[in-house]
């Protein structure tokens, strides 16, 4: 199984487990992309951050000398450290569950793994491995909002780089657990497999992907692993894709069959904003000097404001009017600004959750179904509400 381990490679990896959602499912992405640059983003930094925060954290559970990150970053919040903290905490409580079982648990915090046996010159970096003699434990912190399952194509290959590194060491290892630790949507997603199916699936099905993808062959496919390409403003296969609704010929919507109605609904979110992407780019793309045919640049329209806010307030002040107007601050800048303990002490029981608007998603959303009854309801208690008011 080739477990001996390598000389890890300096450059960041071409086929990077991070990005492998995307590379894996539609393999000729990989050198697509490459071609634009990666201009990053305030969530990715912020992500970055957090990350940082929770590998100085461990050190400090595991009394490993680190420096203390938080005075030179941009980003820290108290709902960052929160998020950390509770990472910090749940791998605690792994390592206690794993001592009271007797299991003798290793922790690696920030561990490289080495995926070239699989995935041509690819390496990682997997958050915490906790090893023990019949088990390897991979979990996964995630900052981000969108959901990521403990399925997801990244953690199995951070756990097969794991087993690449340890199983040699451990030879009675046969369990691989892994997880997606997700604090700021609430998630905690777990799943385990054989060690030895895991070996299985990256010699008969990874390897042949990766190889395709390193050498840039294989069809394009569309999916949700486009979100997060580079090239998707320009690519073919997703514009194909996305103008695919112009075959119901834009009929008005009570002329639509309802499978139709379903088809529209599953594309018209991601229609929108691939849509938009293009309308950026070809914006970008005008300012650094490209031209389209049909179309201009021009000034936007401008919206009066004042130059200098202190003087506007002070000249108002003396004419003898009052420039400000006193409002009290919302729900969550009053939960920022006091703490979510104090929050919680001083004012939650006057804080309520009315029923959402309702809204059409796909079936395989977690959230209840609405009963049209319960809907009803509401709106006829909004109605008594506002007639008595």
């Amino acid at each position: 199984m080739g477990r001996t381990v390598k000389r890890m490679p300096d450059k960041h990896a071409f086929l990077s487990p991070s990005s492998s959602e995307r590379w894996y499912n539609c393999t000729p992405s990989a050198w697509l992309s490459e071609q634009f640059p990666d201009l990053g983003s305030v969530f990715a930094a912020e992500g970055t951050e957090a990350h940082r925060l929770c590998e100085f954290l461990l050190h400090e559970l595991l009394g490993i000398p680190d420096v203390d990150p938080r005075p030179g970053m941009q980003y820290y919040t108290e709902e960052m450290e929160e998020a950390c903290q509770g990472y910090a905490q749940f791998i605690r409580e792994k390592i206690e569950k794993w001592n009271a079982a007797g299991a003798s648990p290793k922790v690696f915090v920030e561990q490289r793994v080495d995926l070239r046996e699989y995935i041509p010159e690819s390496m990682g970096t997997s958050d915490c491995v906790i090893v023990t003699d019949h088990d390897i434990e991979i979990i996964d912190f995630k900052y981000g909002m969108h959901r990521v399952p403990a399925s997801s194509l990244q953690l199995r290959i951070y756990a097969l780089g794991a087993c690449e590194l340890f199983a040699g060491l451990y030879e009675d290892i046969n369990r691989v657990h892994m997880t997606i630790y997700q604090p700021r949507i609430g998630s905690v997603d777990e799943s385990e497999m054989d060690m030895a199916e895991l070996f299985r699936w990256a010699a008969q099905d990874l390897r042949q992907r990766a190889e395709l993808a390193f050498a840039g062959q294989g069809d394009f496919s569309v999916g949700e692993w486009c979100r997060n390409c580079r090239a998707r403003r320009t690519c073919r296969e997703l514009a194909a894709h996305q103008l695919e609704i112009a075959k119901y010929e834009f009929k008005e919507p009570p002329l639509l069959s309802d499978e139709e109605i379903s088809d529209v609904l599953g594309r018209v979110d991601e229609l929108v904003s691939w849509a938009t992407g293009v309308r950026e780019y070809a914006l970008q793309a005008a300012l650094d000097g490209r031209h389209f045919a049909g179309w201009k640049l021009v000034e936007g329209k401008s919206v009066r404001k004042f130059s200098d806010d202190a003087c506007v307030a002070a000249r108002v002040e003396a004419a003898g009017i009052d420039p400000y107007e006193k409002k009290m601050l919302g729900l969550t800048a009053l939960e920022k600004k006091l703490g979510k303990k104090d929050f919680q002490n001083l004012l939650a029981d006057l804080v309520v959750r009315p029923q959402g608007k309702p809204m059409l998603v796909p079936v395989s959303d977690k959230r209840a179904e609405l009963s049209l009854a319960s809907v009803e309801f509401a709106a006829n208690r909004e109605k008594e509400v506002m007639e008595n008011e």
